[in-house]
């Protein structure tokens, strides 16, 4: 008996249990100083903090947070036409818009995760230029720096977020301290290596001109380091966003807490909307602070900078990072230097009809689009089935709506365009030309077709059009006119030659869109759960049943979330009334959408040269392709915006108008391929006449004289 005791209190050396004889107490150790630190330099941490707390509270708290939302869009697209142009300025209030019409929570959470972001990227800024400064001069601060960064980037991202806990608690400055100590150390590669990429010659020239230090950083070192600073910049961005899921684990907010919250619950709604808006902003941000265009997506930019994070240098010599790295300068035609060809006298006819277009679209808007009950509404709203003796604009919810916003929009565009165009100004992009009017008037003519295309609901029979909606056709179709002569018309070529042969991309891409057509028309428009409620009490009961389960440790909670959503689902789909979108008892406009998406798919055939290999034609299918995409996109905004504008609770438009407007958006894609090759032609002078050689004239007209001899 003592024998097997003392075998068993002292293990042999090939026996597990003799490591716990050995144990180093590392943990322990650590647990001791990090307690010693929380006890003793407490002024320290809070001094640490300090910077990200001011940030935190004013500009997240008290600036963002407090203003309204159409001030924060304003304020972007403000800065990003600054910074970029004004395509990507448009495209980033659309999609600000769409954050904020997703409601007031996932709003408040965006508007917070552009802060978190600023401010991560602000202190990344403030740390990492100065200090890749210094690593780029001096050659001991780099030998100190490299190693730390190399300790940075080797230690995964899950290690950063402890001792933020330890010493700052879980809370958002935690959060925010190891979002930049993850995303700072390629910015400071990356600045350190663009100081030292300078030509040594170029800085020797400027010292020997007697410039001080301080000039040749500022006016030397500095703009010439300048493309591989700004891809830092942008890596940091890239790296930063990626953090904002893990850093919600620490109460960061945002975004990243509706997503990790919706992981919890498995609340597919709440995934669906808040990832959207998360994709939506990593969109926005990510080509705000590229330094020119990019063909790349999102996901592999992203990919692209997480593989790169030990060695960012080799994003120097990526294009979707530098630009810099394939910019060549084109050389100049030996006939001298083009000019843009002037308007003739038949394009400014042109430009005059698509404008005057323009403007009776826009003015429709503000005419009578409905009468004694309301279109949609009727739908929607159960109290607008009657509304007799009342006339509504295209304004009113109970009238035109969205259907109205957006002729009213394309209308706008079209005369951007043909003003922008007739100025001269070239800063106005794709959108401001004739090809971009012509898809805008063919856009908004759908649009207002579309309105009209809706039957009325069997309990607004009393409901009439009015003028203002046939005013809007009218105001399409003198606009598509103009349009189409103007593009006729205009000396519009392609920047390099197209392929002499059938292209299949735009096809591929135009029968996507046709199949997408296809599943909208047979899926839902319209959902309708205004009757009896969905949870009755006896479903609440084993909801609650399921809950208690899980509170009690018989059933894992995330089983209990999962059959907790399978009851909902069930009780939805028994007792909602679901409206396709061929069905008469909807809009129909799946069905439209189908008939436009073939269209679109003939035009896009004639784009990709199926009619024949002519640049113009092709150009003109790319057009008409872009032009339908937009209409079938309009169908969607329109009907799904109205019916969030006003509806009865528990009334709802269906997926199918989501899939409808991703169908539109393919067609659009579809045309844009080949029509974004397209530009104004330009007209060069003519060589000046050379004037012969007098040696050459000399012996060109020499006469030979016979030898008298």
């Amino acid at each position: 008996m003592s024998t097997h005791l003392l075998a068993q209190d002292n293990p042999g050396i090939a026996d597990n249990d003799v490591l716990d004889s050995f144990e180093i107490p590392f943990g322990t150790w650590i647990e001791q100083a990090v307690n010693w630190t929380t006890l003793n330099l407490t002024w320290l941490l809070d001094a640490i903090a300090w910077p990200f707390e001011f940030l935190l509270s004013n500009l997240v708290d008290n600036f963002l947070l407090q203003i309204p939302w159409v001030v924060l869009v304003g304020l972007m697209f403000a800065i990003a036409w600054l910074v970029r142009n004004l395509t990507v300025a448009t495209a980033t209030a659309i999609g600000l818009t769409v954050c904020g019409l997703l409601g007031e929570q996932y709003w408040e959470e965006t508007a917070r995760t552009i802060g978190l972001i600023l401010v991560a990227v602000i202190v990344c800024v403030i740390i990492g230029i100065p200090v890749g400064i210094l690593a780029g001069r001096i050659d001991s601060v780099w030998q100190v720096v490299r190693p730390t960064l190399d300790a940075m980037q080797v230690i995964h991202a899950f290690v950063y977020l402890l001792p933020f806990v330890y010493f700052w608690g879980v809370g958002r400055v935690a959060a925010t301290m190891a979002t930049m100590v993850f995303a700072l150390p390629p910015l400071i590669r990356l600045t350190n290596l663009g100081i030292r990429q300078v030509p040594e010659d170029v800085v020797e020239a400027a010292r020997a001109y007697g410039a001080p230090e301080r000039r040749v950083l500022t006016d030397v070192q500095l703009p010439l380091a300048r493309p591989a600073i700004m891809t830092g910049v942008n890596q940091t961005l890239l790296l930063a966003f990626s953090m904002l899921g893990i850093a919600a684990i620490l109460g960061a907010g945002g975004l990243g807490s509706l997503l990790f919250r919706a992981l919890g619950q498995q609340d597919v709604s709440l995934a669906a909307a808040s990832g959207l808006a998360f994709f939506i902003l990593a969109v926005i941000l990510d080509r705000i602070s590229q330094t020119d265009g990019s063909g790349s997506n999102l996901l592999s930019r992203i990919t692209t900078a997480w593989r790169a994070r030990s060695n960012p240098e080799v994003l120097l010599d990526n294009p979707d990072f530098n630009p810099e790295a394939e910019r060549v300068e084109e050389e100049q035609p030996a006939f001298g230097e083009g000019r843009i060809a002037e308007l003739s006298s038949n394009e400014r006819t042109a430009i005059t009809v698509a404008i005057a277009g323009g403007v009776v679209m826009v003015v429709s808007v503000f005419l009578t689009w409905a009468n004694d009950a309301g279109l949609m509404t009727g739908y929607s709203r159960r109290d607008d089935a009657d509304l007799a003796g009342q006339s509504f604009s295209g304004l009113a919810a109970e009238g035109g709506s969205w259907f109205a916003y957006m002729v009213a929009l394309l209308g706008l565009m079209v005369i951007a365009a043909g003003a922008t165009v007739w100025s001269g100004w070239q800063g106005g992009g794709r959108w401001l030309a004739p090809d971009g009017a012509l898809f805008a008037g063919i856009g908004g003519l759908i649009a207002a077709l579309g309105y009209l295309l809706i039957p009325t609901n069997a309990a607004a029979s009393g409901y009439s059009d009015g003028i203002g909606v046939y005013v809007a056709i009218v105001g399409g179709l003198v606009a598509t006119v103009g349009a189409l002569l103007w593009v006729l018309r205009a000396p519009y070529s392609p920047r390099r030659p197209l392929k002499p042969k059938v292209v299949t991309g735009p096809i591929v891409i135009a029968g996507v869109g046709v199949a997408l057509a296809l599943i909208s028309m047979f899926s839902s428009w319209i959902l309708d759960e205004r009757g009896d409620t969905i949870i009755t009490p006896e479903l609440q009961a084993e909801i609650d049943e399921l809950r208690a389960q899980a509170d009690a440790g018989e059933i894992e909670p995330a089983v209990a979330a999962s059959e907790i959503q399978i009851i909902r689902a069930r009780a939805q789909a028994a007792d909602s009334i679901v409206i396709d979108g061929a069905s008469s008892d909807g809009p129909q406009l799946g069905l439209w959408s189908l008939v436009l998406a073939v269209g679109g798919l003939a035009a896009a055939a004639v784009c990709a040269g199926a009619a024949g290999l002519d640049d113009r034609r092709q150009w003109l299918g790319g057009i008409v392709a872009m032009g339908l995409g937009v209409g079938v996109t309009m169908f969607s905004i329109g009907w799904v915006g109205s019916l969030a504008r006003a509806g009865d609770p528990n009334y709802f438009s269906g997926v199918g108008a989501m899939i409808g407007g991703v169908a539109g958006v393919m067609l659009y894609v579809a045309g844009s391929s080949i029509v974004a090759g397209f530009e104004r032609s330009k007209v060069y002078r003519d060589l000046p006449a050379l004037e012969p050689d007098p040696a050459e004239t000399t012996a060109a007209t020499s006469v030979a004289v016979p030898d008298p001899v």
